[in-house]
């Protein structure tokens, strides 16, 4: 299966779990402010989308999985669901409080990457906020498959696995409020990320 179909297809037999616990300390920060729109990147099938809905946020969800959008659409009708690949989000200008990507920006390579920052730069509202979560360098996955990039490897699909100071870099037209590593046992193997927190 290549790397399309397997998006495509992903979120099709899958459960919906409940949010993760990025989306409920990213809420913790939201609830300080009046914001009334998120644009949640990357979606999947919309677990975190639904969290957010459910807190009387309005969210607009992106992804390319079919899967996943169709899955979202029949699970919340509040959501604006867009069914969109994030290098070619044709969003207007300071169109969003708050900007949400979950695991969802470390799959490009350094140019698509910068263009994306770029871009959600220019879809954030200012004083909005954007939270971000990567694979880290220090993932066991890091140095697995094919390499095919700096800090990228491809095994079943492509992962680009962030440093902190890379993510610093990509964030540098924003404010940062916090870069951080985390990491948490998943399947019985240790993931590691990059979390960060910043403000336009």
């Amino acid at each position: 299966m290549n790397e399309s179909n397997y998006w495509k297809n992903k979120w099709s037999d899958r459960p919906l779990e409940p949010a993760n616990n990025f989306a409920k300390r990213a809420y913790e920060l939201i609830k300080t402010r009046s914001y009334k729109s998120l644009l949640d990147l990357g979606c999947g099938d919309g677990r975190d989308s639904i969290y957010f809905s459910n807190k009387g946020i309005k969210v607009t969800a992106l992804d390319f999985s079919e899967s996943g959008i169709n899955k979202l659409k029949n699970q919340n009708s509040k959501i604006d669901c867009i069914f969109e690949d994030i290098k070619n989000i044709n969003l207007g200008e300071n169109s969003f409080d708050v900007i949400y990507a979950h695991l969802s920006l470390h799959y490009f390579d350094d140019e698509t990457t910068g263009k994306i920052f770029d871009n959600l730069f220019r879809i954030l509202r200012k004083g909005g906020l954007i939270f971000i979560k990567c694979k880290s360098v220090d993932d066991v996955l890091c140095g697995q498959g094919e390499k095919v990039g700096e800090n990228m490897w491809k095994k079943g699909y492509t992962r680009h696995f962030f440093t902190k100071e890379y993510m610093t870099e990509n964030l540098k037209k924003f404010k940062i409020i916090k870069v951080r590593k985390t990491s948490s046992i998943y399947h019985e193997y240790k993931s590691a990320f990059i979390e960060a927190v910043a403000t336009k």
